[in-house]
C-alpha cells in the first residue's frame, strides 16, 4: 500500500466516524422538538451552533499551520465529519417545504432568511474567534524559545556568580595565610638571629680563659 493509497483510507475513515458522531448528535437534539412545531427552533439552533463551530475550526487550523498529515485529517474527521454530520441542509430545506405547502409561506420565508443570513454572521463570529485563538497560539509559541533562551542565559551566568561569591570568601582566609606565614618567617628569622649570637658569646668565653692561663 503506497502513502497517497494510506492517505485516502485514513480520510474516509476520519469522515465515516466524525460523520456518525455528529449525525447521533444531530438526531439527539432533534427529538427535543416536536413533530408538529410551527416553527423548527432545533433545527435552527443546530445548524447556527454548527455554523460558527465550523468557520471557527477551519480558521484555527488555518491560522495555526499547513493543511497536511495529521492536521489534514483532524480537519476532516472534525469539520467536513462531526460538523457535516450534526448540521443538516436536507432537513432545513423540507422544513420549509413542508410549511411552503402548508400555506405558511410567510413563516417558510421567515426561517429561510434567517437560516441563510444569521446562519452566515455565525460562520463569521466563528472565522474572528478561530483567528484569535490561533493568533494567541502563534504568539504563545514563539515567545517559548525566547523564554528558554533567557533561562539558559540565567543558568549560565550563574556558576561565574558563584565563583565570584567564592573568591570574596576566600579573600580573608588568604590575607590570614599570608598573615600567618609573615610571622612564621620572622619567628625564623628571630631564632636564626639569637642562634648566631650564642657561639660568638662563647668562643669570646674561650679567649678569656686562655688568656688567663697563660699568664698564670
Amino acid at each position: 500500500m503506497n502513502s497517497r493509497t494510506r492517505v485516502l483510507l485514513q480520510s474516509v475513515a476520519a469522515v465515516f466516524a466524525g460523520g456518525s458522531v455528529g449525525s447521533l448528535i444531530r438526531i439527539s437534539l432533534s427529538k427535543l422538538q416536536a413533530p408538529d412545531a410551527s416553527w423548527p427552533w432545533m433545527t435552527l439552533l443546530i445548524n447556527l451552533t454548527g455554523s460558527f463551530i465550523l468557520g471557527c475550526l477551519l480558521e484555527y487550523l488555518a491560522t495555526t499551520g499547513e493543511d497536511i498529515g495529521a492536521r489534514r485529517i483532524w480537519r476532516l474527521g472534525l469539520g467536513t465529519g462531526v460538523i457535516g454530520g450534526y448540521t443538516t441542509y436536507s432537513t432545513f430545506i423540507l422544513e420549509t417545504d413542508t410549511r411552503i405547502t402548508g400555506h405558511a409561506v410567510a413563516l417558510a420565508l421567515g426561517y429561510l432568511v434567517i437560516s441563510v443570513v444569521v446562519g452566515l454572521f455565525c460562520a463569521g463570529l466563528g472565522i474572528s474567534a478561530g483567528e484569535r485563538l490561533g493568533n494567541r497560539r502563534n504568539a504563545r509559541a514563539a515567545s517559548l524559545p525566547a523564554a528558554q533562551s533567557v533561562a539558559q542565559t540565567i543558568g549560565a551566568s550563574t556558576p561565574t556568580v558563584d565563583a565570584t561569591a567564592h573568591g570574596a570568601d576566600d579573600g580573608p582566609n588568604a590575607t590570614g595565610s599570608a598573615g600567618n606565614g609573615s610571622a612564621s618567617n620572622d619567628n625564623v628569622s628571630s631564632g636564626n638571629a639569637g642562634n648566631s649570637g650564642a657561639p660568638d658569646a662563647g668562643h669570646a668565653a674561650a679567649r678569656a680563659d686562655a688568656q688567663k692561663g697563660g699568664r698564670s
